[in-house]
Order: structure tokens, then C-alpha cells, then sequence
């Protein structure tokens, strides 16, 4: 009579095995979230400059000349330029001496996150409170003269980890010049 099944120095094989190949593959699972996180950065990033580069192209076929309020070729029609053609935010005419198209504002930066992308992202000011898990990108602005090579709307990404002092995918935008520049940063 002839015996089936395996035997035990099968079963044993068969064991070490796949204890080989989880020790191996596990470090490798683990970072995946990590990963799906970094992918989802790059490529929301990654859209927000192809929407600043089409709405400079809108700019330039409507032969504006400089600050434009509500742009009616790029998106619903509200959106307003910079003095150089790309988009600064919603309602950007300022008041005084200040020139329209000239002036960034903290407010300005949310305009231009739900202007140019169709997402839906929780955003939250830079502040000790946004750092929540409910907040999936902080943001807030540097200097205030788009004509500045300095002043730029700042995204950080903190979804994939919202404790403060975390280094975190962001992303800078400058007004002045259409600029798009992703790297890590840590905000305090």
C-alpha cells in the first residue's frame, strides 16, 4: 500500500521556506502605506503645476496685458492673475497704494488650492491646532510682493503624519513666476 500525503521532511521544507520568504517580504509590505502616501503628494503636486501651467497658457491666448480679474477661459471663470499672467487666488484687488495682481495674501493660497484642483482635500492655515488627522494639507504664504522671488504659498502634506515637528512632502508655489518646486520640510 502506497502512503499520501507529504512527508515530514517535506513539511519542514515547505515551512522554512515560507519563513524565508516573510522575513524577506515583510520590510517591503510595511513601507507600502508609506508609499501610497508619497504617491499621492507627487501627484496632486504634480496636477496643481499642470493647473498653474494651463492657466498661464489661458492667460496668454486671451492677450491680456498683466493682472487679469476673473480669467473666463481656465476653470469657473473667478480665478484673477498675477501682474505675470498666473493665478494669484480669488477677489486679489487690493486697496491703497498696493497695485492688483501685486499682493499675496494667506487667503489667496486656499483660493488657489480649490481653483486649480478638484479634490477633496482638507486643507488647514499653518497653526499649533491644524496639526490633526482630520487636515490633510497645511498651508500658509511667504512675503506678500509677488514681484519678490521669495514670496510663495506653501503645502505641506501631512496626511500620511500630522504631528507637528514631522518632516513632510511640500510643496512651494511662486506667484511671481509660475514656479512649482516638492521637497521634504519640517514645519513647527
Amino acid at each position: 500500500m502506497k502512503a499520501k500525503g507529504f512527508t515530514l521532511i517535506e513539511l519542514i521544507t515547505v515551512i522554512v521556506i515560507l519563513g524565508i520568504l516573510s522575513v524577506t517580504a515583510l520590510p517591503r509590505f510595511m513601507n507600502l502605506t508609506q508609499d501610497a502616501h508619497d504617491s499621492v503628494a507627487h501627484a496632486t503636486f504634480s496636477s496643481f503645476e499642470s493647473a498653474v501651467n494651463l492657466y498661464h497658457s489661458c492667460w496668454i491666448a486671451s492677450s491680456a496685458p498683466g493682472h487679469v480679474k476673473d480669467l473666463t477661459c481656465f476653470g469657473s471663470g473667478e480665478m484673477d492673475s498675477t501682474i505675470t499672467g498666473y493665478p494669484l487666488g480669488q477677489d486679489t484687488a487690493t486697496s491703497g497704494s498696493d497695485i492688483d495682481g501685486e499682493v499675496l495674501k494667506g487667503s489667496n493660497c486656499e483660493e488657489l488650492w480649490h481653483g486649480l484642483l478638484d479634490d477633496k482635500f482638507q486643507l488647514a492655515i499653518h497653526s499649533d491646532a491644524a496639526f490633526t488627522a482630520e487636515n490633510d494639507i497645511i498651508y500658509w504664504y511667504s512675503a506678500k510682493d509677488v514681484t519678490s522671488p521669495d514670496t510663495h504659498c506653501y503645502y505641506n502634506y501631512i496626511s500620511d503624519n500630522p504631528a507637528k515637528g514631522q518632516e513632510n512632502w511640500q510643496m512651494r508655489y511662486y506667484p511671481g513666476t509660475g514656479e512649482v518646486t516638492v521637497g521634504k520640510a519640517t514645519l513647527g
